[in-house]
Order: C-alpha cells, then structure tokens, then sequence
C-alpha cells in the first residue's frame, strides 16, 4: 500500500509527463533545428582533444584566426562528452529531461505558493506554450534554469529573509560559463531589490534585506569574470548586443511579431494580466510586478526574451487567475511528487544510452544526402553555402573544411551579413564576393535566387540537386589547385 502511493501521481509528475511526452512525440526534429548546434559540438570535441578553449576562429576562412570568445564553452564540452559516448539520442533525452523537470518544478513552486492544482497547470501550460518556440538543443537551455532557479532564490529572499541570495554569485560562475544569458542574473537581482524596497514597511528587516540583495547583485556582476577569457567575455557579449549591429538580422532579436501564431500564446498571457484585475479579487503585488514589467519590456523588444518573461510572470498570474469564482479551484489533486517522475526519468536515460532513437535531423532542413558529395570533393575549392548549414560543414565534413559563414554573425559583422544575403539571392554583389574570396563550390537551397542564376550559368555545372540543396562547381575549380577559380579573364561565362 505505502509503495502504490508513493506511485500516485501528484500535479508535479502530470506535468512532468506531459511536456516530455509532448517533446517527444511532437519535437522529434525540432530540438535539432538550431544551426550553432553542430559547431558547439565541433568545438567541444576541440577543447576536449586539446584541452583549452578557442580564442581565435578557425573554423571560418572568412574569419580565420580572428579573435573570438566562445561564450558557452563549457555547454560544448558537455555536448561533445555526450555525443560522443552515446550519440545524439542522449543529448535529446537530457534536453527533454531539463525542460520537463523545469516546468514541473515551476508547477510545483505555484502549489507551494498557495495555487490551486489546476490553475497551477494552466499557467505551467501557458508558460510552456510561450517557450515552446525556443525548445532547441543549444546552450540557452541552461539560462531558462538558472533563470527560474534565480527567481525562486530572490523569492525565498523577499519572503523570509535570511541569507537565500548568498547562493548566487556561486551559481553566476556557472552560468557564466554556459550561456552569454548570463545577463539576466544580476538583472533578476536587482528587479527583486527594487520590488522588495517598494513592498511594506521601511523598517530594520527591510533595509537589512535590500543591503544583501544589493550585495549578492554586486557579487553577481564581478562573479563571471571567472571564466577562462576574465573581461573578455563581457567585451564579447557587449559587442554581440550593442556594437555589432547584428541583432537586427538575426531572428531571435526581433521584436514580438504579433499577429503571427507564435505570438498568440504570449499575447493571451499579456491580456490575462491586463484583464484579471479588473474580473478578480486579486492584484498584482508589487513584487511580482516589478517582475512581470522588467521582463514583459524585455520580451517585446526581443522574442529570444519570451521564455523568461514566461518564467517571470507565472506566480502573478497565478495569483490573478485565484481571485477568480472559478470552481475548478476546488478540484484536489496531489501537490507532492511521486515516484512516477523519477522512474519516467530513468527509463527514457536507459532508452537513451542503449540506443533507442529519440529523435533525428529533419531532412528538409539538413542536406545530409548531399553530404557525402561534397564530401568527395577537394577541399582546395573553398564553399560559399547556406548560412544555416555553416556549423553542419565545420562539424560533419570529413576531411574537415571551413565554412564561408555561419550563425555567430558578431564574428562577421552587419556589412559583411548584408553582402552575404545580398550574394546568397543572386544578387549584384556576388561577382565582387566570389572572385573576392575565390569561390569555387557553391551549396543553397534549390529556390535561392543564386541557385537560379548558377544553373543558367556555363561556368558552373551541378554536382548534385535534390528537394534540399543543389551543389555546384566552378568549370574552374579542378585547374586551380588552392584557389577555387581561375583568374576572371581565366573563367568562362560572364
């Protein structure tokens, strides 16, 4: 009897077992859709084959031997030791695994915080939905944790007081190491100082509480200059965000686009918060306003902020969401976990480590058919290519090569971005890049505009064409051993 309740599911483990199944069977591919995933794993293997970190690029020819800070070193050792002993079904079974016990373990903060069950799961479903868009196999997975684990610590902080926040300026080493969004800590710091200034009485407890919030965010500044670049890091993540001028072009820096179906979930949330205080008997508290604000500015200036403000808002809207007359409240359902979650744990890790196939790359994303034919080719003839499959050639070409472009657009800067876009449709600047940087093979997705203008194009043939990529050789590339194409009064064709 004492072992079957210990099996009883509580809301935790429902929770748990529905986002794992929902990766599971709905994200089979998607968890492999980022493109720096290869290249975090191609630099892994390197730090571990050599044992330091880059701090030039070499996996460029564009860039080579630029200087470089890799921001999530310690993500790529971890990826690299995984891959490499058990494959990728591994890394997709412990990225399932992070993101269920996350919002199962948000659930479970909700209950504690005097949420009913089902209110609890509704705002973990919201949240959830809110970051499902960012449910990729790459190093922010970490900051979505250390995010919540921030907020719970700063919480705990403002309710009882004690010394909760000291723990902090250890856990930004970490993150530090892990994720540029190592930002977001000493933002959470001191968004909870300013709500627990302004939240009660002004009196000895208060202001003792607010010197150790502000000591832990002055501790959680300083914290991550332990990493192996010192400064240097927080010089590499300023110049990605404001002197780069990349963010721009990259998608996950745009702004909210709502009216798309992404932002749909994001939007009902916002409402909700708009709306609820006016229906209910609750309000926000000023706590979890200061919260809710800080990262709802953040998240409508940039999409990649989303998941956070999802993790932000949660316990204000659950508060919301209880001052309703709503009669699902009186539903009881455990609050506690059970042993469900950590047997479901261990089977899908068992599964994992003995092979069994948790998911895969999507091939209408990744020409892995093709991969082997360019693989057969020379690695004189340097490769102009997709900007996505950047880190699939560092990483998955055998000899290895160098890529033209990829993902880490601060390496390269706006210009550069904007000739390569300009060049990847045909357009006026690829005469001028490609005898530039003596192009040679060129591999893009058949409805490219460069792909059109390559196949009418005598000076080309195409080596291999499928619904995915189409790979093509300069008629010149084979003559010129080490540069890719003949001189330009050399080459053929206009």
């Amino acid at each position: 009897m004492g072992l079957t309740r210990r099996f009883a599911p509580g809301v935790p483990d429902f929770v748990f077992g529905l986002v794992l199944a929902t990766i599971l069977l709905g994200g089979r591919t998607g968890f492999l859709n980022d493109p720096g995933t290869f290249w975090h794993l191609r630099l892994g293997r390197d730090i571990l084959r050599t044992g330091t970190v880059p701090r030039l690029d070499i996996l460029t020819f564009t860039r080579d031997h630029q200087p470089w800070v890799d921001q999530s070193w310690l993500f790529d050792v971890g990826l690299a030791t995984l891959v490499n002993r058990f494959g990728w079904s591994a890394a997709l079974g412990v990225t399932a695994l992070i993101l269920a016990g996350l919002f199962a373990a948000l659930t479970r903060s909700l209950l504690k915080d005097g949420a009913s069950a089902a209110i609890a799961v509704a705002v973990t479903v919201l949240a959830g939905g809110i970051s499902a868009h960012h449910f990729l196999l790459r190093p922010h997975l970490f900051t979505f944790v250390f995010v919540f684990w921030f907020l719970q610590t700063c919480r705990a902080q403002h309710e009882k007081g004690g010394w909760h926040v000291a723990v902090l300026p250890l856990l930004m080493i970490l993150w530090a190491n892990l994720h540029g969004g190592f930002l977001a800590g000493p933002i959470i710091v001191m968004t909870a100082l300013l709500g627990h200034t302004v939240t009660g009485p002004w009196d000895k407890e208060r202001q003792k509480n607010v010197l150790r919030f502000g000591g832990a965010f002055v501790l959680c500044v300083l914290a991550p200059l332990i990493n192996p670049y010192g400064a240097g890091l927080y010089g590499h993540v300023g110049n990605l965000l404001v002197s780069s001028g990349v963010t721009q072009l990259i998608d996950e820096y745009q702004v909210m686009p709502f009216g798309q179906p992404r932002a749909k979930i994001f939007e009902w949330a916002l409402l909700g918060l708009i709306a609820l205080p006016s229906l209910g008997s609750r309000r926000l508290s000023r706590y979890d306003l200061a919260h809710t604000l800080v990262w709802l500015h953040f998240s409508l200036g940039s999409i990649r902020h989303a998941p956070l403000f999802a993790l932000a808002m949660a316990p204000g809207l659950a508060a919301l969401l209880e001052g309703l007359p709503l009669s699902i409240r009186d539903v009881k359902w455990r609050t506690n976990w059970s042993l469900c979650t950590p047997t479901a744990a261990l089977i899908l890790v068992a599964a994992s480590l003995t092979g069994a196939r948790l998911g895969g790359f999507d091939p209408r994303r990744w020409p892995l058919e093709a991969l082997p034919i360019l693989n057969a080719q020379s690695t004189n003839p340097r490769l102009f290519h997709e900007q996505d499959w950047g880190g699939l050639i560092e990483s998955e070409t055998e000899p290895r090569r160098q890529a033209f472009v990829d993902d880490r657009f601060e390496l390269f800067g706006k210009d550069a971005i904007l000739e390569y876009m300009d060049a990847l449709e045909g357009g006026p600047r690829w005469d001028a890049l490609r005898d530039r940087e003596r192009i040679g093979l060129v591999w893009v997705r058949p409805e490219r505009g460069l792909a059109a203008k390559l196949t009418s194009d005598a000076a080309w043939k195409t080596l291999y064409r499928d619904e995915t990529s189409v790979l093509f050789e300069h008629v010149s590339a084979t003559n010129t051993p080490g540069t890719g194409l003949a001189s330009t009064s050399e080459r053929p064709g206009p």
